[in-house]
């Protein structure tokens, strides 16, 4: 298991390339072919600064890591890192979403179009994050799974190969296998 100091400085890089990443491609998604540039920054902004504070405070990539292993895959497998990132980027989701979400659309009650009836209906923020999650998860999990490289071989570059990975007490860490 890596340390407390890897997955902070994996946790900024991920956070930073995935902000970039889904700010265009969410917007593009939603069928806006512009991008205005200060409402690019402003979004990513938020985005960056929610995702990097959910995952130095709470231990996502951690808990996605024992998932993985939970399930018997190996670290370092591609096995490993699909489990990983499911539960990471869907564990993110979570908060980023809600924020994003309220940010985009805003808190209060908004009408939209019922694609079942046709007619304009109230939506509340919670609605409107259930659609996001449905509607973009799958995008949300292949960017994480394609920027996950990348954000782990920054952090690797960041943090000293013997603080890379968490102290195990006792005659456990003979057993532990570096990747």
């Amino acid at each position: 298991m890596y340390s407390k100091k890897y997955y902070i400085f994996y946790g900024l890089f991920f956070s930073l390339i995935v902000a970039a990443i889904l700010c265009l491609a969410l917007t593009f998604a939603q069928g806006i072919a512009h991008i205005d540039p200060m409402f690019y920054l402003i979004s990513f902004a938020i985005a960056f600064v929610t995702s990097f504070v959910v995952t130095a405070v709470i231990p996502l990539a951690r808990i996605a890591g024992a998932a993985a292993e939970y399930y018997d895959a190996k670290p370092g497998t591609l096995g490993f890192r699909i489990v990983q990132n499911i539960f990471f980027s869907t564990l993110i989701m979570f908060v980023l979403g809600i924020v994003m979400t309220a940010f985009m659309t805003g808190v209060g009650i908004t009408e939209a179009v019922n694609p079942m009836t046709g007619l304009v209906d109230p939506v509340n923020l919670f609605d409107r994050f259930a659609a996001l999650c449905i509607q973009f998860w799958p995008t949300i999990v292949i960017v994480a799974f394609l920027s996950d490289p990348a954000a782990g071989g920054l952090a690797k570059l960041c943090v000293k190969p013997e603080d890379r990975f968490a102290k195990i007490p006792g005659a456990a860490a003979d057993e532990v296998v570096h990747a």
